[in-house]
């Protein structure tokens, strides 16, 4: 597990906070506890001893989003808040979880994945290619579609692929308080890559790049994989003419930034690449757009943590877009939190498939 950074978390609880503009917990609650700034300070107090960690202290270290929306505007460019306050939480290899979290853990625990049992199509394992897919327990138990949309893309490419039994990438284990299960997963995980033999991971969850790209080596385990975000490895398979995108049903859309693939990985120009070689289709940027995006409330598991927050910031961020245009994402988190029965809400990796189809 990561140290603590006290020196910058105490320069986020001394500063003058211009953070709370682009904090959307902050924006939806209205309560100071869950302030950028306020969370330092619990969690700077908590590392020096003189504060324990109640329920209601826990509870606002955790309404935090993972988004770094508080970086904005951070006179402190170094400072990553949202990890500072995780890895408080988990000081000391503590285990310290929420009540509304445990039904979540022992589904990890039996299942491998928070929603429960897997599906059954997770099973399909087709060893021996070089690139493998992974979903993400979100995209397996939710948002079945958008597997089978990658699966179609990677066919139309005749991209030689393979799937795994996946467990669980191991941070919502982490995030819900348990690194010891986060960790057991990872290892699990890690065995199946090695076992597999791909030389490339693939996935469109920025979550579980995040937590493949990052935390698995703080972890010690370190992939043998070039591990590649799904929006990337698409644009390249478009850019080596492998897929021949054409007409679709939609004329106009609007594009919204996960917060990971936009302030972390990067990836901002490469979805609307993709979207700029559909014919005929207009792309219309969002009232906050790339690495300015607003959050849309489903980072960190906390649509299950804190679903009508959840929903709050949801509602707030679809205001900024466009009336008349769909929305295209390519985050599983993102898709769950921005779908409604007023807004057509579409995967970037289904809208590609369809237009090649």
């Amino acid at each position: 597990m990561a140290e603590v950074n006290m020196e910058q978390l105490l320069n986020c609880a001394l500063c003058p906070n211009m953070c709370r503009c682009d904090c959307p917990v902050l924006q939806a609650l209205a309560q100071e506890k869950v302030a950028p700034a306020a969370k330092a300070r619990f969690a700077a107090m908590h590392m020096h001893d003189h504060l324990s960690l109640s329920e209601e202290i826990i509870e606002a270290l955790a309404n935090c989003l993972g988004c770094r929306g508080c970086t904005v505007l951070c006179p402190f460019p170094e400072l990553n808040l949202c990890d500072e306050l995780l890895n408080s939480r988990l000081k000391e290899h503590q285990l310290i979880t929420l009540p509304s979290w445990e039904p979540y853990l022992a589904n990890l625990k039996k299942y491998g994945s928070p929603y429960g049992q897997k599906p059954p199509h997770v099973h399909k394992t087709g060893k021996g290619a070089e690139v493998i897919y992974f979903a993400g327990c979100t995209t397996l138990a939710n948002r079945p579609q958008s597997l089978a949309a990658v699966e179609n893309i990677f066919q139309q490419a005749k991209v030689s692929y393979q799937l795994m039994d996946e467990d669980c990438c191991g941070y919502p284990a982490e995030t819900w308080g348990n690194p010891d299960l986060a960790y057991k997963l990872a290892t699990e995980n890690y065995r199946k890559f090695k076992e597999s033999g791909a030389k490339t991971l693939v996935t469109g969850c920025p979550e579980c790049w995040l937590t493949f790209s990052s935390r698995y080596p703080e972890w010690n385990l370190e992939l043998p994989l070039e591990i590649i975000p799904a929006p990337t490895f698409f644009l390249k398979l478009l850019e080596e003419h492998l897929l021949q995108p054409k007409v679709t049903n939609l004329s106009t859309v609007s594009y919204h930034d996960p917060c990971i693939w936009a302030r972390t990985a990067g990836i901002m120009e490469e979805p609307r690449s993709i979207l700029n070689r559909i014919p005929n289709l207009t792309v219309i940027e969002p009232l906050a757009s790339k690495d300015h995006t607003h959050c849309c409330g489903g980072g960190r598991m906390f649509q299950l943590s804190f679903p009508k927050t959840a929903e709050s910031i949801a509602v707030t961020r679809l205001q900024e877009f466009p009336a008349q245009s769909a929305i295209v994402t390519s985050c599983p988190f993102c898709l769950e939190g921005l779908t409604t029965k007023e807004r057509k809400v579409i995967d970037l990796a289904e809208l590609l498939a369809e237009a090649c189809s």
